[in-house]
């Protein structure tokens, strides 16, 4: 299974943004200092990748952490499906699980004969397994690789250019780029125009995210 499998495709684009916009924080502090050492580049650029890994690694580890909380709770209510006694707390537990989705359009009558046949179903099925360590490493080692890696592609033009400037817009430039095709593929619309403008959304959004950090110090 896919990274998107377990922490759903908008959590997945979401932390290619993050690597973009914590590397970009970083290599801003250089713009309008084309003269400085090449000593404080490096640690500039090291810095911003290393913690661009290290936001990977916790994020992955958040998400396992989540994933084994939702797995315990699913559990549960099947266990209380499977109940004649625990069946209205069965309901209970189902309606915070959905309440808060899509069904909150259903006015909560319907809902509740919806919960109800939920209930009934979920009583003929087995607990789900506790999270495997396949799974636990593709979603750690998932988020791992799009933080660090999104991070790399934004610092990797301070390794082969030397030029400060230079290297300053071309970093910029596919962080912008990578924020663009985070918003293009997690776009719900199907035709080209609204993926487009979905992709634009994104990028300004991660540079306006960018821009307030920075200014804030972070």
């Amino acid at each position: 299974m896919a990274l998107a499998d377990y922490i759903g495709k908008y959590w997945t684009g979401a932390e290619v943004m993050y690597g973009v916009i914590i590397a970009m924080t970083f290599t801003s502090v250089l713009r309008g200092y084309p003269a400085v050492f090449e000593i404080v580049i490096t640690k500039v650029v090291f810095a911003a990748l290393f913690c661009c890994i290290a936001w990977g690694i916790a994020d992955g580890l958040f998400y396992f952490w989540e994933r084994g909380y939702i797995i315990r709770r699913e559990n549960k209510i099947i266990r209380f499906s499977q109940s004649a006694q625990e069946n209205e707390s069965a309901l209970s537990l189902i309606g915070e699980e959905l309440d808060d989705t899509i069904l909150r359009n259903i006015p909560p009558e319907n809902r509740l004969l919806l919960y109800q046949k939920l209930v009934q179903f979920l009583s003929g099925v087995e607990s789900r397994e506790k999270i495997s360590p396949h799974e636990a490493m593709t979603i750690i080692l998932g988020t791992f690789i799009l933080s660090a890696g999104a991070g790399l592609i934004v610092v990797i033009p301070f390794f082969v250019i030397h030029d400060v400037e230079q290297a300053l817009l071309l970093s910029n430039a596919l962080g912008i780029l990578l924020l663009f095709g985070v918003g293009y593929f997690r776009a719900l619309d199907r035709n080209v125009l609204p993926r487009v403008l979905y992709g634009f959304v994104s990028s300004l959004i991660g540079i306006f995210i960018a821009g307030i950090t920075v200014v804030l110090g972070g």
